[in-house]
């Protein structure tokens, strides 16, 4: 059974987005029309031998699989299995990352059942609460990369 958290995938296409144990990486993308236009463009006349190589990476460290590995986990109607979590990282995930028990009060998530999963008003504010659990490390090149 496919499970993205621990098998990672590869996009396929003009500024898909891959995962691997360890890396998040792309090719060039955009979001402005005129970029994407350009992008597309040079992505369909390039020789098949630079699809070997990733234009945009960034290597997970520990911390940086545990946060990928919780937001992924959260958007699973499941949620996120702390057994797994344990098994996977050999730690416990509110002492990992104490700052989801912070969604608990508001009623964003309940821990129920050894999983922890978002309620409706969290899946509403799963655009906000994934930023939210980004490293300062993430933060950091994320605003000094340049988005077109």
């Amino acid at each position: 059974l496919y499970c993205c958290q621990q098998d990672g995938m590869v996009g396929l296409g003009c500024g898909a987005r891959s995962y691997t144990t360890t890396l998040h990486y792309s090719s060039d993308y955009a979001v402005g029309p005129r970029h994407v236009n350009q992008i597309l463009r040079a992505f369909v006349e390039r020789p098949d031998s630079a699809s070997t190589t990733a234009s945009y990476g960034f290597r997970l460290d520990d911390e940086e699989c545990r946060r990928r590995y919780v937001l992924l986990s959260l958007l699973f109607h499941e949620g996120l299995s702390l057994t797994a979590y344990q098994q996977t990282f050999g730690s416990d995930l509110f002492d990992d990352l104490p700052e989801l028990a912070e969604l608990l009060p508001p009623s964003l998530a309940t821990c129920a059942e050894g999983h922890l999963r978002l309620t409706p008003t969290g899946i509403e504010r799963s655009d906000t609460i994934g930023p939210w659990l980004f490293s300062s490390k993430v933060r950091g090149g994320m605003e000094s990369f340049a988005l077109q």
